[in-house]
């Protein structure tokens, strides 16, 4: 027994002169037909010797050919398959890309938003210290005016200079080294006031 499928579009069509055969008799049956009764595998590409041993390996059943649909699309018609196919891709692609860029703007926005207001309130803090140092400066100033406080105005002649110590090498110490007066530059730094 032989199945083979018929295309819709096939220009061979029955005669109404030729009468319908045997269903029972006929070489071919439909493939509906062919699944129902469970007559054998279907493969699509087989050679004859394939058949021979697929004969010798099932000797009561039958093969079932599926026949090659030889109709093709046309040209134009592969090129426009192709193009939506291509067209579907950047659809996709440029998608992605404008929500990514949307998605980056907002929460660029939101965090420039955030750290705008921790600028804003850093500003306010600064304000508030600054007024708070000129505030303690003025109390100073009042209370140094005044007699009672104790204080006494600067004089040049109260100034008291120190002399630097004399520096105690420990025996770690490498008794070439430069002295620690001395910065890179060659001038001496006074060890204190």
């Amino acid at each position: 027994m032989t199945a083979a499928i018929r295309s819709p579009d096939s220009r061979r069509s029955r005669s109404p002169a030729q009468p319908a055969a045997d269903p029972a008799r006929s070489k071919v049956t439909s493939i509906a037909r062919a699944r129902r009764a469970k007559i054998g595998p279907v493969l699509p590409n087989y050679s004859a010797d394939d058949e021979q041993a697929m004969a010798q390996a099932r000797p009561g059943a039958s093969v079932l050919k599926v026949l090659p649909d030889r109709q093709r699309q046309p040209v134009w018609l592969r090129s426009l398959l192709r193009m939506q196919r291509a067209s579907t891709a950047a659809a996709v692609l440029l998608l992605g890309g404008a929500l990514s860029v949307y998605g980056l703007t907002v929460y660029s926005e939101q965090r420039w938003s955030q750290e705008y207001q921790k600028l804003e309130t850093l500003r306010l803090r600064e304000q508030q210290l600054s007024a708070a140092s000129e505030v303690l400066k003025h109390q100073l100033a009042q209370e140094a005016q005044n007699p009672e406080s104790g204080l006494v105005r600067q004089n040049p002649a109260d100034t008291i200079f120190l002399r630097p110590a004399l520096e105690q090498r420990s025996p770690q110490t490498a008794p070439n080294s430069e002295p620690a007066l001395k910065n890179r530059s060659g001038v001496e730094t006074p060890l204190g006031y």
